[in-house]
């Protein structure tokens, strides 16, 4: 389950929301995140943020996505 997101602040906005509302504490670097998950680059360039076993919103619920296309990696 993925909701998505047109910048990749918004997508990591969202996972520390969801950090604070388990009780998530964040100490020092290295020490402690409120992330509960990180974003991926869409084929699109946007950002699909898992979020399986977020407490989602009426809204949220609507919008989630089963699956995304990821942006492929260039070869060097």
């Amino acid at each position: 389950m993925y909701l998505i997101f047109a910048t990749e602040q918004e997508a990591w906005d969202r996972s520390e929301q969801e950090g604070i509302a388990r009780g998530l504490a964040y100490h020092k670097v290295g020490q402690g995140t409120r992330y509960v998950s990180s974003p991926k680059v869409t084929v699109n360039d946007n950002y699909a943020l898992p979020v399986s076993g977020y407490n989602l919103t009426e809204e949220e619920q609507e919008a989630v996505l089963e699956e995304y296309t990821p942006k492929p990696v260039e070869d060097i």
